[in-house]
């Protein structure tokens, strides 16, 4: 390879880094960990509303933070963050529906609890937890902002009160109220459309600031060429992209699907506006 084509080539890599920048939204797995890393001002602004608590303080922000099984699966939490109060938060920022799926909710839910109760300390010391999924469609399809989910007893119609709480966000309200500004600021890849402050500015920090524009482009840049290294065809990226989200939405069958058949891999393409 020449010099003239390398840097064709170094130069079609920078322009579609840029325009994945471009369209990437908080919707958006990669862009939405990016923006929230040590975020609390963001992190905080997010719980505030989601969870109708204005005086909510968060102490503590981790991406990706694992929570190992010794028996089988563990977790990757896409937010872990803790308040004041000690009550731990699992957000999931899901664009599939199927990563949503009930029995996750009550899997990551039972490790989020057992990584939370400390040796020595009794049951009641448990804190309160919240899996929280932020999804792109109304899975419930009943057109409300949030849906809560608590045990109850049956028999009494009263909560049990085990402290363990599991609540659906649904990114597609378009309310005027405090969820629906929010869930336009997931939604929305232009920062001028974007209406809360914490979450505007740290957007538009990480669109349009030159240095932090320039390491995401270097990142995407370095994981084409990484990938085109592996002597794979062109167009691989963009499916190893795919089965990245896909693997770890657990989305098995897809992930077969993306590999044999075309017509399915370019629908998931779709879905994920890897384009």
């Amino acid at each position: 390879m020449n010099e003239q084509t390398l840097s064709d080539l170094q130069k079609r890599r920078h322009t579609r880094a840029l325009q994945i920048i471009k369209r990437w939204r908080l919707m958006d797995d990669d862009f939405m960990k990016r923006c929230l890393k040590n975020n609390i001002p963001a992190v905080e602004c997010i719980l505030r509303i989601i969870m109708e608590q204005p005086d909510l303080h968060v102490l503590s922000v981790t991406i990706e933070d694992t929570i190992p099984s010794l028996l089988g699966h563990g977790i990757r939490m896409d937010v872990h963050a803790v308040d004041s109060a000690g009550t731990e938060y699992d957000i999931e920022v899901q664009r599939s529906d199927k990563g949503a799926g009930a029995r996750r909710a009550r899997f990551n839910s039972s490790l989020l609890d057992l990584n939370s109760l400390k040796k020595g300390n009794t049951y009641d010391q448990l804190p309160e937890s919240y899996v929280i999924f932020i999804t792109e469609n109304d899975i419930f399809k009943a057109g409300l902002a949030r849906y809560h989910i608590n045990r109850i007893i049956e028999e009494l119609s009263r909560p049990f009160n085990d402290g363990e709480h599991i609540i659906y966000v649904n990114g597609d309200y378009r309310g005027s109220d405090d969820i629906g500004k929010l869930m336009n600021d997931f939604r929305s890849s232009k920062v001028d459309d974007m209406i809360l402050e914490p979450l505007k500015e740290t957007v538009n920090r990480y669109k349009n600031n030159p240095r932090e524009v320039a390491a995401m482009c270097a990142d995407l840049e370095k994981w084409s060429m990484d990938e085109r290294s592996e002597g794979r065809a062109e167009g691989a990226e963009l499916l190893a992209r795919l089965l990245k989200l896909l693997q770890a939405e657990g989305r098995a069958d897809d992930v077969r699907l993306a590999l044999e058949d075309k017509e399915a891999r370019e629908r998931l393409y779709k879905e994920y506006h890897l384009e």
